[in-house]
């Protein structure tokens, strides 16, 4: 399960992808990982990880990044000083709802993912890091899919969820990350195709990080 990929793009922004975070997620985040190919990417320097299975602690907990894998994961960013971040989760299809209410803001204080369609989820990553480890401009984004283990038919009949256009909404957004060669598009590629979606992030942002943090 685990997978290490680097790719020299030339001169541009360096991106690091991160799977495997917590848990058994690393099963469907590295076929995500390995269907990425070269002609996906913008220009720049590339580091993909994926992790194998590890106990699983909430990257909104402390003690994630007092873990083994945590304090690698750090190791990581502090090393590549990445200007975009990506951690490819999964999550079991059950808790859809419980992960998309304002429920979790009120018990946790961390803001709900948001439904970027076909049961994809989207987030900033962990506040926990995000304002003491990345500046500003950088683009830091969690992307969930549901973990494929985890499918029974059951589960499925029940979302009505739909594996081939979840698929294809999950690596669009991948896509873009991987090809955006700065924040800037990102950011207007993000307003074209999904402005609901990145509105609500802003609210959020402004809940967690204050007025004047991007909600990336």
């Amino acid at each position: 399960m685990s997978y290490f990929r680097y790719i020299d793009n030339g001169r541009g922004p360096t991106k690091l992808f991160i799977g495997g975070i917590h848990g058994n997620e690393g099963l469907t985040s590295r076929r995500f990982l390995k269907r990425i190919n070269e002609d996906d990417l913008s220009d720049g320097q590339f580091y993909f990880y994926n992790f194998d299975k590890t106990p699983y602690i909430s990257t909104i907990k402390k003690e994630y990044y007092e873990s083994e894998l945590g304090l690698k994961i750090l190791g990581l960013i502090n090393y590549f000083r990445p200007d975009f971040y990506t951690e490819l989760h999964c999550y079991d299809l059950k808790n859809h709802d419980k992960l998309t209410s304002m429920e979790r803001y009120e018990k946790t204080g961390i803001p709900p993912l948001i439904k970027l369609g076909n049961h994809v989820l989207v987030s900033s990553i962990s506040p926990l890091i995000r304002m003491t480890y990345f500046s500003t401009d950088a683009v830091c984004k969690t992307l969930e899919f549901p973990c494929f283990e985890k499918l029974t038919p059951e589960l499925i009949e029940k979302h009505n969820f739909n594996m081939e256009l979840a698929i294809e909404t999950y690596e669009d957004l991948l896509k873009l990350i991987l090809k955006s060669p700065s924040r800037n598009y990102f950011e207007r590629e993000m307003m074209k195709h999904h402005r609901r979606q990145v509105e609500l992030a802003m609210k959020y942002a402004k809940k967690v990080f204050g007025e004047n943090f991007p909600p990336y």
